[in-house]
């Protein structure tokens, strides 16, 4: 069964699981909090003018007119860049040892600047750009300790800087790993049905919205949604009891799991009603396929706790690209198009399948 959410890209699993953007908010960050810090050495340099106060002051400026152009890069580009996330992440360490190079004791306040970029890339982009910045940090302090005069001067304050670095690190990447975990437990308790384990209608439309809108090539064939009634089931819940009616759904379930192709995706939208979204189907006899192994499957369920049953399905089926040559590009108008040619095969009697046609997309 595949799942709801497909893994991103690992660099970015952990940031870009929200619909924010957090390239464009560090960036906005850089700005904001280089202009603050900008105006506080500007006053600094003014009230205590000299020549390290002085470089300092223009470096951060340096620093604010790069920040402006990364949210001016971000902003124009569509898509996260590893490359351009590794050089920003090492840039704004490096940044900052040259402040802190230059200045000596004068750049001493701007050592909270160190964490501040190990929280930010540690809880926004994950462990690996976390260790980047981490990296760049310990190089710097390094150097520092070797070539700047104060820093060698006090190098038990650099050694300190550096195990701080080292130990926060650590820790965030703890921390990190964590909150991780517990977004990837929520995520996975909002797109599964709690009685069957199914992906659910959320999750669901989220694959199907998907399916929809990218490029469908050639080679891969159509996806096509196949809506699932269970005939008969009623009877079940009403002679049985819901216990009973639940141990149906779930054992419907566990075989439309083991039945279907890993390609597919297969949900419960409530009560007795079921999707299986059917990937790299070819035409309407490859998705009549995946119907009739639906329709085999309720067929091995005679009994439930040696209670007898006797269960069929109804299957409305609807081709992605139906929905889109009529122009209702949504999963809303797949399903009532889909419900519509599930009432016809109810018609028809048990055990039938009918496709959606183009009048089913007609109407709200």
């Amino acid at each position: 069964m595949e799942q709801a959410h497909q893994p991103a890209r690992r660099a970015y699993a952990y940031a870009w699981s929200g619909h924010r953007n957090p390239e464009r908010e560090q960036a906005t960050l850089r700005v904001w909090m280089g202009a603050a810090v900008l105006l506080a050495y500007g006053v600094f340099a003014w009230l205590h003018p000299s020549h390290d106060a002085s470089l300092v002051t223009r470096l951060i400026a340096l620093y604010v007119a790069y920040g402006a152009m990364t949210l001016l890069v971000v902003s124009r580009m569509s898509a996260p860049s590893l490359a351009r996330l590794t050089v920003t992440t090492i840039a704004d360490q490096a940044l900052l040892g040259l402040a802190l190079a230059a200045g000596g004791a004068t750049a001493l306040p701007l050592l909270w600047v160190v964490f501040w970029f190990l929280i930010g890339s540690g809880c926004r982009y994950g462990k690996r750009t976390l260790a980047v910045s981490c990296v760049t940090a310990l190089i710097v302090v390094v150097a520092l300790g070797i070539w700047q005069p104060w820093w060698s001067a006090n190098l038990p304050a650099a050694i300190g800087l550096g195990l701080s670095v080292l130990g926060a690190s650590v820790y965030l990447s703890v921390l990190v790993d964590r909150l991780g975990n517990a977004n990837r437990d929520l995520a996975r308790q909002a797109s599964t049905d709690p009685l069957t384990g199914l992906s659910n209608r959320y999750a669901l439309e989220q694959i199907v919205n998907r399916a929809m809108h990218a490029p469908e090539a050639d080679d891969n064939g159509a996806t096509a949604l196949l809506l699932i009634d269970l005939d008969g089931f009623k009877e079940v819940n009403d002679t049985y009891g819901h216990a009973v009616g639940d141990m149906l759904l779930q054992s419907f379930a566990q075989l439309l799991a083991r039945r279907m192709r890993k390609t597919d995706t297969i949900a419960r939208l409530g009560g007795d009603e079921f999707v299986v979204l059917a990937h790299q189907v070819r035409d309407r006899g490859a998705v009549l396929s995946v119907a009739d192994s639906i329709h085999s499957a309720l067929s091995t369920i005679t009994s439930v706790q040696e209670r007898p049953v006797s269960v069929s399905a109804s299957i409305g089926a609807c081709l992605l690209s139906s929905a889109t040559a009529a122009r209702r590009a949504d999963m809303s108008a797949v399903l009532r198009a889909a419900d519509r040619a599930m009432y016809r095969a109810k018609s028809l009697g048990e055990g039938k399948t009918v496709f959606a046609e183009t009048r089913d997309f007609e109407s709200g």
